[in-house]
C-alpha cells in the first residue's frame, strides 16, 4: 500500500476487503421485479458502491414488495430487467453469458499488471 501512497508508510492496517465488483453491462443499478407474474425481485449492479447503496436498495425493494407506489419507482433502475451480455454492440444473446467470467478474469489480471507492474 505504501508503494502507491508513500504517506501511509508505517501505518498499520488492521482490516481490508477485496472482491468482485458488481457492475451491470450498462453501468446502471437495478432494483426490480423482472416478471410481475412472479414474486421474484432483485437488486444488483451497484458499481462498487454496494456498502451504502445496498441498504437503500433493500429499503426500496421492501417498499415495492409491500405495494407502495412512489413517483421514484418510475425511474429506469426500478423497471428495467438486466440485459444479457452485449458483444461489441452487435449481438444480444444469453448464449454468451457463460463466457463473461473469462473476460472478467482477463481484465482483472490486466488491471493488476497495469497497477502493480507497469
Amino acid at each position: 500500500l505504501h508503494r502507491k501512497f508513500p504517506a501511509l508508510k508505517g501505518i498499520r492496517i488492521d482490516y481490508s476487503w477485496w472482491g468482485w465488483v458488481d457492475v451491470s453491462h450498462d453501468m446502471m443499478p437495478r432494483i426490480t421485479q423482472p416478471d410481475p407474474r412472479q414474486s421474484v425481485f432483485y437488486a444488483l449492479g451497484y458499481g462498487g458502491n454496494g456498502v451504502s447503496f445496498s441498504a437503500h436498495a433493500g429499503r426500496r425493494m421492501a417498499q415495492r414488495i409491500a405495494g407502495r407506489t412512489d413517483k421514484a419507482f418510475e425511474l429506469p433502475i426500478y423497471g428495467s430487467a438486466l440485459e444479457y451480455p452485449n458483444v461489441f454492440d452487435t449481438v444480444r444473446s444469453r448464449a454468451f453469458a457463460p463466457f463473461r467470467r473469462f473476460g472478467q478474469r482477463f481484465l482483472y489480471h490486466w488491471y493488476y499488471l497495469r497497477d502493480e507492474k507497469f
